[in-house]
């Protein structure tokens, strides 16, 4: 008879990343993350972006096609190459995300599964990233 163990959990995370593509790089970040494993498989974990915006720019210079040609002024301001007519990009960004896991585990004890788990919060906190909210049920039968 097989030893199971399921967790379910998921992480409210403020990354401070500004830019599009959050949930590709912190993916990637995540290949190197702890893993939460079992005999026939590991845990799957899911990275979604939250709806809508909390970081908004009315001039997104990092993100124009005249960024290069900035010159910043001593005296504050700045200059580029931009028409006068130019509509600067505007900058709406989400830097926060959920990661999910799931896992049904065979052949693992609960405290196994805690540990890992706890391995793996470890490493999200590593990255610098803030856990405004979290949430884990670990079950052991």
């Amino acid at each position: 008879m097989s030893l199971w163990t399921h967790i379910v959990a998921v992480l409210d995370v403020d990354t401070y990343i500004i830019g599009n593509n959050i949930c590709d790089i912190v993916i990637n970040q995540l290949k190197n993350a702890p893993k939460i494993t079992g005999s026939e498989g590991n845990a799957d974990i899911f990275v979604n972006s939250l709806s809508d915006y909390n970081h908004h720019f009315s001039s997104d210079c990092e993100h124009c096609k005249y960024k290069d040609t900035i010159i910043h002024y001593k005296e504050g301001g700045f200059s580029c190459d931009a028409e006068a007519e130019f509509n600067c990009p505007e900058g709406k960004y989400q830097s926060r995300i959920t990661i999910t896991i799931v896992g049904d585990l065979r052949d693992r004890e609960k405290e196994r599964t805690k540990q890992e788990y706890n391995e793996f919060y470890k490493y999200i906190k590593i990255l610098d990233y803030e856990i405004r909210n979290k949430t884990v049920n670990i079950i052991g039968y």
